[in-house]
C-alpha cells in the first residue's frame, strides 16, 4: 500500500511540475472586465508596466503599484498582461482571504489534491508534504518553477500580486522577503498592487538602507518613470549630485513647456497655487479653477504635468516629488518663503518601490465638468 501511495505521490509532483512550468513559460491572461467603450487609454502607463513585466535578465528590484480604489490600476495591468503574456503570472487575492492559497495554485495551474479518499496523514507523510498554509507551498513550488524558467530562457519570471492590501501583515512581510532574496537572486520579480498606503508601510519598515531610501524619495517620491531613471543610474553608479541635476533639468523643461517659470505667461497664478501645494499638500480642484480666468486655461496648465489631478479625491496635487524638489530649489523663483528639501517622515520612503495613482480607466459620469472630459490627464 505504501509503496502505491508513494508512487502515486511522485506522479502527482511530476505533474505538478509539469503544468506549473508551462504555465509559467505561457503567462497568464487574466479577463478585462471593462467594455471598449468605456476604456481610456493610457498609452504611457501601459508601456512602462510592460516594461516591468518584460525584465532584463540581470534586473535585481521589485515593484509596488499604489492608487485609490477604482483608479484603473487593475484594469491597466490587466491590459499590460494581455499584450505581454509569457512569463508573468497574475495572481489577484481574494476577497476572503482564506481562499488565496487556492486561488493562488490556481493561477500557476497548481493542484494541491488534498479531498482525496486516501488518509491524509498517511499520503502527507508519504508525499513529503507539510502542514504549512497552502499559498505557502504554491510560493515555494512557483519559486522552483522560476528557477526552470531562468535556466532555460536566461530571464526572470514575474509575478503580479493584485488587491495585496487584503492580506495581513504577516503574509505580506513573507512574501516581500521571498520577492527581495528571488530579486536578488534574479530568479523572478514580484509586482504588488495595493489601494492602501498601509502595505507601503509594512513593506517599508523591513526595508533596509534608510540613507538610499531618503536620497531615492528625495528625487523620484513614487513615479514609475523618475524612479527607474534614478535606480538605473545609482546602479551604473553615477553620484546623486548628478542625478538630482539631471532629474532637475528634465523637470525644468516641464516647467518650462507650461509657462509657469518667470516672465512666462502662468507664472504668477502658478506661484499662488504652487504656495497653497506647499502648504497643504493638495487643493481641491474647484479652488485650482478659481485662480484662473477660464477654465480652458486651467485645463492647458494642467496638461502640462507639473500639477496633478485626482478624480477619486477631486483634488489637485504636484505632479511628482520632483516638482516639487525643483520648486523648493528654485524658491525666489516662485514666492516660496520656507524651504525644507528633506521629507519629514524618515519612515515614508522605499527604494526601488514604485507607487503610482492611475486617473480612472472608465468614462466619467456626464456631470462632470467639460473640463474633465476633454483629454484623459497622465499623471506624468
Amino acid at each position: 500500500m505504501s509503496g502505491i501511495l508513494g508512487y502515486l505521490a511522485c506522479c502527482r509532483g511530476r505533474n505538478n511540475d509539469s503544468r506549473l512550468i508551462k504555465n509559467v513559460k505561457e503567462g497568464t491572461r487574466p479577463e478585462i472586465n471593462v467594455s471598449a467603450d468605456e476604456l481610456f487609454p493610457r498609452p504611457i502607463i501601459v508601456s512602462h508596466l510592460k516594461a516591468i513585466f518584460q525584465p532584463a535578465k540581470n534586473q535585481s528590484r521589485y515593484y509596488t503599484v499604489c492608487g485609490e480604489p477604482g483608479t484603473g490600476k487593475t484594469t491597466l495591468i490587466k491590459l499590460a498582461l494581455k499584450e505581454v503574456g509569457r512569463g508573468v503570472v497574475y495572481v489577484d487575492v481574494p476577497p476572503f482571504v482564506n481562499d488565496f492559497g487556492e486561488t493562488f495554485g490556481e493561477a500557476i495551474n497548481f493542484a494541491f489534491e488534498e479531498d482525496v479518499s486516501l488518509n491524509n496523514q498517511l499520503r502527507r507523510k508519504l508525499s513529503d508534504e507539510s502542514d504549512e498554509p497552502k499559498w505557502v507551498r504554491a510560493l515555494i513550488t512557483f519559486q522552483l518553477a522560476a528557477k526552470a524558467y531562468n535556466v532555460k530562457y536566461d530571464i526572470p519570471a514575474v509575478i503580479v500580486y493584485d488587491n495585496v492590501d487584503r492580506l495581513d501583515p504577516k503574509t505580506i512581510r513573507i512574501l516581500q522577503n521571498s520577492a527581495k532574496d528571488n530579486a536578488d537572486s534574479q530568479t523572478y520579480i514580484a509586482v504588488f498592487v495595493s489601494s492602501e498606503g498601509s502595505v507601503l508601510k509594512i513593506m517599508e519598515a523591513s526595508t533596509k538602507s534608510k540613507k538610499k531610501q531618503q536620497l531615492v524619495y528625495e528625487l523620484a517620491g513614487g513615479r514609475i518613470i523618475d524612479l527607474n531613471l534614478v535606480a538605473d543610474e545609482f546602479l551604473a553608479g553615477q553620484s546623486f549630485k548628478v542625478i538630482k541635476q539631471a532629474i532637475l533639468n528634465i523637470t525644468e523643461k516641464k516647467l518650462l513647456r507650461a509657462q509657469i517659470c518667470p516672465k512666462q505667461k502662468y507664472h504668477k497664478v502658478a506661484c499662488r497655487i504652487i504656495n497653497s501645494l506647499l502648504t497643504n499638500k493638495e487643493l481641491k480642484y474647484i479652488k485650482y479653477l478659481q485662480f484662473f480666468d477660464n477654465d480652458e486655461e486651467a485645463d492647458e496648465v494642467l496638461e502640462k504635468n507639473v500639477f496633478a489631478y485626482h478624480p477619486g479625491k477631486n483634488i489637485i496635487t504636484f505632479q511628482s516629488q520632483s516638482v516639487e524638489l525643483y520648486i523648493k530649489t528654485e524658491a525666489d523663483d516662485f514666492g516660496v518663503k520656507l524651504i525644507d528639501t528633506t521629507p519629514a517622515d524618515e519612515d515614508n520612503y522605499a527604494y526601488a518601490i514604485i507607487q503610482e495613482e492611475y486617473l480612472p480607466i472608465t468614462k466619467e459620469p456626464s456631470h462632470q465638468h467639460s473640463s474633465n472630459l476633454k483629454s484623459p490627464r497622465e499623471n506624468y
